[in-house]
């Protein structure tokens, strides 16, 4: 019994407890717990609270809260809602000491936050409280061990929170945040099980969702995390962006996100080690910024990055791509300057110094100017690893490394709107592509790069290369450029180009690299190419181009600044046509159209900017000496090709306009450089009128300067030149050719004052050339050529050797007019006298003026050949014409200086048959004159000259001859000359009343005078001073020359001072050969031919030819011409005909047939010590190979007897002269003395 009521008390003990645990936990507990939180969370928030239940299930262990609120300050508003939290205690916890919870559940909690006017917060008191209730510290745990729990079914449904911007007016919400974890655990058992947690809401009405898995609390702490954001509309954060006033942003855009991440411990390793992996793709499109007028400024429809980690605790960061696509830009720079870009609208101004400064002392002058302007350096050069303390250019370093594998802008569109200039230029780029690649950037930035630009008119820029970043700059890669027009850039280039200069197209390619640092900067170009197509230079207000060409290109172009030096391989200019007209005034168009072209240009902006204060001139002036000492700049150009070129010069202000075309112009021009003593080389050649040509080539130093110029000149049309000196004369040239070859040499003065020494050693002819007589157009003068040969005429001195000086078949017409002048002398116009006052002040500036002297003269032979003279005395009545005729001669050894004298021998018929022979010495160039001349006048039929017999003798001849052997000699103007004067069978006929008519008993004096056969002889000598105006030859003298020998030879003094100086004899008694040739060139035909014509009218005279021969030149050249037989039949392809020269062929093949030739020739070949063949250079095989070559021992003979062959069939075929009068020697070998000489001399001897 007792025990049975022990149970009933134990039992009843248990339900009371059991009901008591059912009272307090189901009912007092939730009761009272909910009056405490409702006042404590009251108190402490300082905000109303309510809970509308709180439920516990002792059996189940689930507690229950319903509507919980936490009211905000503002009126029917609350901080804080939970519409239910629900939580289920597990009774396993018991059993595992630890907190284990089956399910954890809170729905529609609410958040709602507000940023005040005043930038307070709804919530800033509590976070105040916060701050000033210190923390409780932590407790210790010494163990480390984890916090046992176990949570499964953890959910939060449809949250939201909602942030109220007051300031900006802007609301911002994350709705619909659902969070599901349904499990995680830190139990033993439960670590290597991994967590799955999901977050998804929306933000701002954009989705996001976030996946979380792992294992968080095992070793390793695996963990995965991703967050992807739907497209999120950026314009609702547009209002926390401070921009300039000057923008707006029209669309913020929307943003793309998705980030994914992996952290992670390796196994056996601590959190130092940990790892966390991050990829992140992002992408933000259709942004919009317009400046604050509305017009649209920027827009983005596109940006997107791809970046990623591998460990962000590493602080290494990849960005696989970076892209901006469709971006458009638009830049304005209004009528001021301003830009609006620049915020505030600066632009261009903010690039001028203000107008007021602080005063800097010298000292902080003179460092500023060094900062300011260092040396420069090439990019080479320049030591980013340097010791020394130096302040970057562009300071770059980051705590982190970033790869960024490429970054790149496409399609990208940029409108530029100039207002600045006039007319307003629009400029639009269509489509601009830049892709960085392979960049590196953390303590140094390095890259790739690679732009491409195309403009709305086809003008395309492109560039690519490398780039580094570390305290300096440096980038190298290429460049270039096509498609850019003139007209496009006009309004930039008036100020300082006129709108008279076109071109369409300008190209460039070129590799640089550059460097900047605080050392200095470097920039170099190479391999550069520039093209300028279809240019065009007229005159302002006129349509025909002056200067015009098809393309200019420059390649090769290279420039160092460092160095100073700058380089172009090859200029070539194709199809240039220059044109120049000079009008009535003088004025030269192209000269106008080129300083129309070239404006001063001056830009307004900068005027200020250039009025400094004086503290800043001096500074330039110290600039001004550092740039003096500077190294001059060294510019080279290697080649330049001219082809197809054309000039063309009008020229109206003579009279009648003068044209001169210059077409098929080549030039080539090589190694032109401004360095001291560089040669340039050149070479050019033109076409002139229809058959004029010119062929220029030499070198020339341009910074002496200093030229040599070969000039071979043919057929140019003197008579283009007439209209020039046509009013200074009374005759017109008809025709006339021109030939020139020849060297100009000039040579720089030592004194950069005194102009250069100028030079010319050459030939020139003058061909076919006609005058006439303007008045009857009847001809005055022609030659068929005027020919001066080895001159040397230099200026500064002046100095003018002539070797010969050749006039052939001349015509010149002598008259003698009825005031007794002759024509030649009255070939120029009269002057209009000058007025006395003119002529006085001429006077006066002319007196100081001193006599220069003769200038060195040396002319070594004149030679005449084949004139006619066809002298008309119409001062005699009635008139009287008479023909010389056969005209040659010579005069040798002219020269103004030394006590030599000139040697002169002329040759002439008078009326068919009567010779005249003028032999003697003259120095017509020297101040102290001298003549000694023999005169020779044989045969002259008296009969003929009745016209002056009747006139100044009054009488008629009859019959007879005149002989004439006279001779003067003038030295410092003494005379001193003999007159042989000889008639045969003289006879007078009637006489004949003349007023002019000498009172002579003329009949009684030949009679007297002739001897038994008829003949009078006759000996006058004369002398006298001829600087004495009373000097006369007496009357017996003055009767005889002035009215006989005058009248019969038709005044031939007057006449032969035209003559004297116009020819030189030539030796006719050998023809020179060269070396082992025996045909006859041109000039030795020529000189055949006038030996011909003198043996056809001797011919009772026989010619000898002397054969002869040269032992050692001729042998010489035989074996050569053998040896080049020899090489040349290696090749069985080749003409054997000899028309095909060792020299025609081109090197390789040379080369192959000399090695061919000397492996092949039977003579020993060279052996070195070894006894091995050895080896030779090409020249040496060849000159083994010639004097291996043997000749036949007759072989020199039958060469000279083949040269007098030669020279008798070439005499006998024009007929001229009969075989039998030619005797030919047989051959013998020059003199030694003569074995030197350059041609082989077969000699003639008369019989």
């Amino acid at each position: 019994m007792k025990k049975y009521f022990t149970v009933k008390i134990v039992a009843s003990s248990a339900a009371v407890l059991f009901a008591f645990y059912l009272l307090l936990t189901g009912l007092v507990a939730p009761w009272v717990g909910k009056r405490i939180a409702v006042n404590s969370l009251t108190k402490s928030l300082g905000r109303r609270t309510q809970i509308e239940s709180i439920t516990f299930n002792p059996f189940t262990l689930e507690t229950r809260i319903k509507n919980f609120v936490v009211e905000s300050k503002i009126n029917g508003e609350n901080l804080a809602s939970v519409q239910d939290i629900y939580l289920n205690l597990s009774a396993s916890s018991l059993f595992h000491l630890a907190p284990v919870i089956s399910a954890v559940q809170v729905t529609a909690p609410e958040f709602s936050l507000h940023l005040n006017k005043d930038n307070t917060l709804n919530i800033s008191d509590l976070l105040e409280n916060k701050k000033q209730t210190p923390a409780p510290e932590p407790a210790e745990d010494s163990s480390g061990a984890l916090f046992k729990f176990k949570v499964a079914d953890i959910k939060i449904t449809d949250a939201a929170l909602v942030f109220t911007d007051h300031v900006r007016s802007v609301t911002h919400s994350v709705a619909q945040l659902n969070f599901d974890l349904p499990f995680v655990s830190t139990m033993e058992k439960d670590l290597t099980t991994p967590i799955k947690a999901v977050v998804n809401c929306l933000v701002n009405k954009a989705p996001v969702d976030i996946n979380l898995t792992g294992l968080p609390f095992d070793t390793t702490r695996n963990m995965s995390v991703s967050l992807n954001m739907a497209p999120l509309d950026l314009n609702i954060f547009v209002p926390y962006i401070d921009l300039p006033t000057s923008y707006k942003i029209k669309s913020a855009g929307n943003l793309a996100v998705s980030v994914s991440g992996e952290y992670h411990i390796p196994a056996g390793k601590t959190v130092e080690d940990q790892t966390f992996a991050v990829n992140l793709k992002t992408s933000v499109r259709d942004f919009d910024l317009d400046d604050v007028s509305g017009e649209n400024l920027f827009a983005c429809p596109h940006l997107a990055v791809d970046a990623s980690s591998r460990n962000v605790f590493d602080m290494n960061f990849i960005v696989n791509k970076v892209l901006l696509d469709q971006a458009s830009l638009f830049v304005e720079r209004d009528i001021q300057g301003a830009i609006n870009l620049v915020p505030g609208g600066q632009g261009a101004k903010a690039a001028h110094p203000p107008k007021t400064a602080p005063r800097m002392s010298d000292e902080s002058k003179s460092a500023t100017q060094a900062e300011v302007t260092p040396e420069p350096v090439p990019v080479a050069q320049i030591d980013t690893n340097a010791k020394k303390s130096v302040t970057p250019v562009m300071p770059f370093s980051l705590p982190c490394t970033v790869k960024i594998n490429q970054a790149a802008v496409r399609h990208m569109h940029i409108r530029f709107s100039d207002k600045m200039v006039s007319p307003q230029v629009i400029k639009e780029i269509s489509s601009l592509d830049l892709i960085l690649t392979d960049i590196d950037v953390g303590s140094r930035a390095a890259g790739q790069f690679n732009l491409q630009l195309l403009t709305g008119d086809d003008e395309e820029i492109k560039t690519a290369g490398e780039f580094h970043v570390q305290n300096d700059l440096a980038a190298n890669g290429t460049l270039s450029v096509n498609g850019i027009a003139l007209r496009n850039f006009r309004p930039y280039v008036a100020p300082y180009l006129g709108d008279n200069v076109t071109f369409e197209n300008v190209a460039a390619d070129l590799n640089f690299k550059v460097g900047f640092s605080q050392a200095g900067s470097g920039v170099e170009v190479s391999d550069g190419r520039v093209t300028l197509d279809k240019f065009g230079l007229t005159e302002q207000g006129k349509k025909e181009p002056l200067v015009q060409f098809d393309q200019l290109a420059l390649s090769g172009i290279s420039c160092n600044l460092l160095k100073q030096e700058a380089g172009v391989g090859l200029v070539t200019l194709h199809k240039a046509h220059v044109k120049v007209n000079r009008d009535k005034k003088g004025r030269m168009d192209l000269l106008t159209a080129i300083e129309q072209a070239l404006k001063t240009g001056e830009d307004p902006t900068a005027k200020a900017a250039t009025e400094k204060p004086v503290q800043i001139k001096q500074a330039g002036t110290q600039q001004d000496k550092q740039n003096a000492a500077a190294p001059v700049w060294v510019a080279t150009i290697d080649k330049t090709v001219l082809d197809q070129c054309q000039v063309q010069f009008i020229d109206q202000f003579p009279k009648a306009p003068v044209e001169v075309v210059m077409k098929d112009i080549g030039v080539t021009v090589e190694n032109i450089s401004t360095k001291k003593g560089e040669k340039s080389t050149f070479k050019a050649s033109m076409t002139n009128g229809n058959k004029g040509k010119i062929d220029l080539d030499g070198t020339f130093d341009i910074s002496g300067p200093g030229a040599t110029v070969n000039i071979d000149a043919n057929r140019i049309d003197v008579n283009t030149a007439e209209p020039y000196f046509t009013d200074f004369l009374k005759i017109s040239i008809s025709e006339g050719y021109l030939n020139t070859k020849g060297t100009v040499v000039v040579i720089p003065a030592e004194k950069k004052s005194d102009p250069p020494n100028i030079t010319y050693k050459g030939q020139v002819s003058l061909n076919h050339f006609l005058s006439k007589n303007k008045v009857d157009n009847t001809d005055f003068f022609l030659c068929k050529s005027l020919y001066a040969t080895g001159m040397d005429i230099s200026v500064n001195p002046m100095k003018v050797e002539i070797k010969e000086i050749a006039l052939t078949d001349f015509y010149q017409r002598a008259i003698l007019n009825k005031n007794g002048r002759f024509n030649y002398k009255q070939i120029m116009v009269e002057q209009p006298e000058k007025t006395a006052a003119a002529t006085s002040t001429t006077k006066t500036r002319t007196a100081p003026a001193k006599h220069a002297g003769m200038p060195d003269v040396r002319i070594d032979a004149v030679t005449l050949q084949g004139g006619h003279i066809n002298f008309s005395d119409y001062f005699t009545t009635p008139n009287f014409t008479a023909n010389m005729t056969e005209i040659a001669g010579s005069l040798t050894g002219l020269s103004s200086k030394g006590n030599a004298h000139a040697d002169l021998v002329l040759k002439g018929v008078h009326g068919g048959h009567a010779p005249l022979d003028i032999t003697g010495r003259i120095d017509p160039f020297k101040e102290n004159r001298f003549i000694d001349l023999t005169i020779s006048f044989k045969n002259i039929e008296l009969p003929r000259f009745n016209v002056y017999s009747r006139k100044y003798l009054g009488y008629e001849i009859k019959k007879g001859k005149l002989i004439l052997d006279l001779h003067y000699n003038i030295d410092r103007d003494k005379l001193n000359s003999s007159n042989h004067v000889f008639f045969d069978q003289l006879t007078l006929g009637r006489k004949v009343d003349s007023a002019d008519a000498a009172s002579l008993p003329l009949e009684f004096a030949v009679s007297l005078l002739k001897n038994s056969k008829g003949e009078i002889d006759l000996d006058l000598p004369i002398t006298g001073d001829i600087s004495d105006p009373k000097f006369h030859f007496g009357k017996v003298v003055g009767t005889v020359l002035k009215n006989f020998i005058m009248g019969i030879v038709t005044a031939p003094f007057k006449f032969l001072g035209g003559l004297v100086g116009a020819g030189s004899g030539q030796d006719l008694g050998y023809v020179a050969f060269d070396p082992g040739e025996s045909r006859l060139d041109q000039a030795q035909k020529d000189k055949l031919d006038k030996l011909s014509t003198v043996l056809a009218k001797k011919p009772n005279l026989k010619l000898e030819i002397i054969c002869r021969y040269n032992k050692l030149k001729d042998a010489e050249q035989l074996r050569y011409e053998a040896y080049e037989s020899m090489v040349l039949s290696m090749d069985k392809k080749l003409a054997a005909d000899g028309t095909v020269r060792l020299a025609d062929l081109d090197e390789e093949s040379r080369t192959r047939l000399i090695e061919t030739s000397y492996d092949k020739a039977p003579f020993p070949k060279p052996r070195d010590a070894s006894g091995k063949e050895k080896a030779l250079t090409l020249d040496e095989k060849e000159t083994l190979l010639v004097t291996s070559m043997q000749l036949d021992g007759d072989a020199l003979a039958a060469l000279g007897r083949q040269r007098g062959h030669e020279i008798a069939d070439y005499l006998t075929k024009s007929g001229k002269i009969d075989i039998s009068r030619i005797f030919i020697t047989e051959p013998d070998p020059v003199a030694e003395d003569e074995e030197s000489n350059a041609g082989i001399k077969v000699a003639f001897n008369l019989k």
